[in-house]
């Protein structure tokens, strides 16, 4: 741990500045009433004891023997020394004591003030530790002290404080660009992006020049599907910064989560021109091909890289298998799958690829068959077939043999959750919605802290039957325990949409967006902008989520019903 390392460096070194003090106050002047060398040999001799105990791993020991010597020697090393101690040893009341001492020593020293703000943070003391950040800024404002804020503000559990804290700060110090910097940051992570944009706007207006700024700004949009204004911002910065290749790098990105293969690969291209041989600039293009189903440039781009050793055979095989099946060139795909030899570490990916494929062209008894064998020949990988295969079927409203995979499934590892839980989705599904109840009440007996399957119960009540309040008050429990998961997020912002309460869900659907954009959530999103009056906004996402998943059945039917669909 850091903190231990930290603590013995400084045990070292208030050993040494104690001895000098005792060595001092020996060849000094008489001094009135106590002499002061007996005071440094007893803060010494506290020291050392400390020390010795902090190597025996006794702790408690360890502060109690050194905590009179910060006190009263008021040694900037003292207090450095037993704040780490204690918060080494998860003292954290001790530690915030501490550190209030050591401010009331040296009440113009950042780091003292920054010691007692991080204790508080750990014991969830928000208002004093807020306190304390107005008096770090009073003194100095700049970006070093500011940064250090937004580092310790993760000791908070909860996200939205940490937002909280910072609109605060951001307010108290309005003119101060960085606070909104580390605002739009951590409301992007919060998935409160409208929040972001604003601040970092508010940035720009203060410094138009900060170029940081303006690709937060550029992320933010893309992250909530307004890929045509960020796009649009990130054009400037490149006619702005031509030699900046992390711009061309950071617009591959966004591109690439909205499927534009073409349009990332024209600026893989370009930035190949600005470091030419680069091997990983070599592979994403090789790879952008295989997307854009170009198969010969695909196949040249991946040879060149096998010609220079910066992939290997099985490598090679492996991608121009991915090219073939991204091109409809199946045939082609299982000749360069089945060609990866045994001992090959991608061996058992392409032996799923092509049964994965089987599904695909909709033999389902192959596939079947095809994963029968590989829970034989990867035994230890067997659950995991099991849950792949009964997806596949699922989604291929093949529910009879799932259901027989499931029974089989349950018989290999019974009891086991994710079995369980894919079960209760299977039954889901297929239309089910009592016997999926039944199952979720199951995992809920075997694992009552289950907050998947609490959400995931709370869906199906809303979605397949009147039982809306029982619904919310699932739901509501799951997003107070849990609401960083964009699942329970896409749930929660979907009761708020069947609540009336249009504007609150876009929040929500925006953070799960932001997040993860598959099955339900991309359409859940597109119909909620349309609830919002943000028509524009929910054609560019149905329209771009459409290029990536264009059998995605909810994408499919909310572009019917939102007549988005005659305009893709």
């Amino acid at each position: 741990m850091f903190f231990l390392k930290r603590a013995a460096y400084s045990a070292l070194l208030l050993s040494g500045s104690l001895y000098a003090n005792t060595l001092t106050s020996q060849n000094a002047e008489k001094i009135p009433q106590v002499p002061a060398w007996q005071s440094s040999s007893h803060w010494l001799f506290n020291a050392l004891t400390s020390n010795f105990a902090k190597q025996a791993d006794d702790y408690q020991d360890a502060i109690r023997s050194i905590a009179d010597v910060a006190e009263q020697s008021k040694q900037y090393e003292a207090f450095n020394y037993t704040y780490d101690l204690a918060i080494s040893a998860l003292y954290i009341e001790r530690a915030a004591e501490i550190a209030r001492h050591w401010v009331a020593a040296y009440p113009q020293d950042s780091e003292a003030h920054l010691a007692l703000m991080r204790a508080l943070l750990m014991k969830n003391d928000v208002e004093s530790a807020y306190a304390e950040m107005l008096a770090v800024l009073s003194t100095d404002a700049g970006p070093q002290n500011i940064a250090q804020i937004s580092r310790l503000l993760s000791y908070l559990n909860d996200g939205n404080n940490r937002v909280s804290i910072l609109q605060r700060l951001s307010k108290a110090f309005p003119d101060n660009p960085f606070l909104y910097y580390y605002l739009g940051i951590h409301a992007s992570e919060q998935g409160q992006i409208d929040l972001a944009i604003d601040a970092f706007n508010h940035a720009l207006m203060i410094d138009k020049q900060w170029r940081q700024l303006e690709i937060m700004q550029a992320k933010a949009l893309s992250s909530i599907g307004a890929l045509k204004e960020a796009r649009h911002m990130m054009a400037n910065l490149r006619k702005r910064y031509p030699e900046d290749s992390s711009l061309l790098s950071t617009e591959i990105d966004m591109l690439v989560e909205y499927y534009q293969w073409e349009d990332a690969l024209e600026l893989a291209r370009r930035w190949d021109k600005n470091v030419p041989g680069e091997p990983r600039i070599q592979e994403l293009i090789a790879w952008l091909y295989a997307n854009s189903k170009n198969y010969a440039m695909a196949e040249k781009s991946y040879r060149y890289l096998l010609e220079h050793d910066i992939i290997e055979d099985s490598q090679f095989a492996f991608q121009m298998g991915q090219a073939a099946i991204a091109a409809g060139k199946n045939d082609a795909a299982r000749t360069w799958l089945q060609s990866i030899p045994a001992d090959s570490r991608l061996y058992m990916l392409a032996r799923q690829q092509q049964s994965l494929m089987l599904f695909e062209e909709k033999r389902i008894a192959q596939a079947q068959q095809a994963f029968a064998e590989m829970r034989k020949e990867f035994s230890d990988y067997a659950l995991e077939m099991y849950l792949v295969e009964i997806t596949q079927l699922d989604q291929a409203k093949k529910f009879a043999q799932a259901q027989a995979v499931l029974h089989a499934a349950l018989q290999d590892y019974p009891r086991q959750i994710d079995l369980l839980y894919a079960q209760a989705e299977h039954l889901s599904m297929s239309g089910d919605a009592a016997a999926a109840e039944s199952a979720y009440q199951e995992i809920l007996a075997l694992d009552a802290a289950n907050i998947d399957a609490l959400n995931a119960y709370g869906y199906l009540l809303l979605t397949q039957t009147e039982r809306r309040q029982e619904a919310a008050v699932m739901i509501e429990k799951a997003i107070a325990q849990y609401p960083d998961s964009p699942a329970i997020q896409d749930s929660y912002a979907w009761l708020l949409y069947r609540q009336g309460k249009s504007q609150e869900a876009l929040k929500w659907s925006q953070r799960a967006y932001a997040a993860y954009r598959k099955n339900e959530i991309a359409a859940h999103y597109v119909e909620i902008l349309a609830a919002n009056d943000k028509k524009d906004l929910a054609r560019e996402v149905y329209q771009n989520e459409m290029r990536g998943q264009p059998n995605n059945p909810h994408l499919i039917e909310i572009g019917q019903r939102l007549g988005l669909a005659d305009e893709h």
